[in-house]
């Protein structure tokens, strides 16, 4: 069986709103699996990190003094 059968066997198989609806399910799901993947903690702290270190940068070459460690 070559595999243009196969194709035309499901797709003669199928139903025009089934493939509809899984095409919107498939959709939703890697929206979902993007989303997650964006606003992961991890993600949110590597961007943190990143802007914090860039703004230090910024004062330093601005010549505005910070402080050299954490607050107490």
């Amino acid at each position: 069986m070559k595999i243009t059968d196969l194709e035309n066997q499901i797709a003669r198989g199928t139903r025009p709103w089934m493939r509809i609806t899984a095409a919107i399910i498939l959709l939703v799901v890697v929206g979902v699996l993007i989303y997650k993947q964006v606003n992961s903690p991890v993600q949110i702290q590597k961007r943190n990190t990143k802007a914090s270190a860039q703004f230090g940068e910024a004062l330093q070459k601005a010549s505005i003094q910070t402080q050299a460690g954490p607050s107490k």
